[in-house]
């Protein structure tokens, strides 16, 4: 769970870092929100194997297909901006269970974890509460066990 403690620290500090923006985020404010998590997650020596930055509304989710590697320890990140904002994310195996979960109500959530198998995941990054478009990033990134 150390990758646990890296990424709440990491959280925190992005919180305080990226100054209050208007109701209505940015992609570009999203990005600088993950970029620092990355910088972060890389110095401790993890490797970034994906990002992206999108828009949904609220109560509007939108999944990601992952092929996700036994062996491999992933953190899975995402990060909106605006005030007010409650991104979740949820990560389903290849039958549709529920994986692994972060529906804290915040706008920087992440999903920890270790696949018992090799296989097609399913990410859903959901805006559980946010205006009529906000901005989030997601990325992943992984150590080796």
């Amino acid at each position: 769970m150390k990758r646990f403690a890296l990424i709440c620290s990491l959280a925190l500090a992005t919180a305080f870092a990226i100054p209050s923006q208007t109701a209505h985020a940015d992609s570009a404010t999203a990005r600088a929100c993950m970029d620092q998590l990355v910088t972060g997650a890389v110095a401790s020596g993890m490797r970034l194997r994906a990002s992206d930055v999108f828009a949904a509304g609220s109560q509007e989710a939108v999944t990601y297909r992952l092929t996700l590697y036994k062996g491999l320890n992933y953190v899975l990140l995402g990060c909106a901006d605006g005030e007010g904002v409650d991104l979740d994310m949820r990560l389903y195996d290849a039958d549709g269970n529920l994986v692994s979960n972060d529906k804290s109500p915040d706008a920087q959530p992440f999903v920890d974890v270790s696949p018992p198998k090799t296989g097609e995941y399913a990410l859903q990054v959901l805006v559980y509460k946010g205006q009529a478009k906000t901005d989030y990033a997601v990325a992943v990134a992984y150590t080796r066990d």
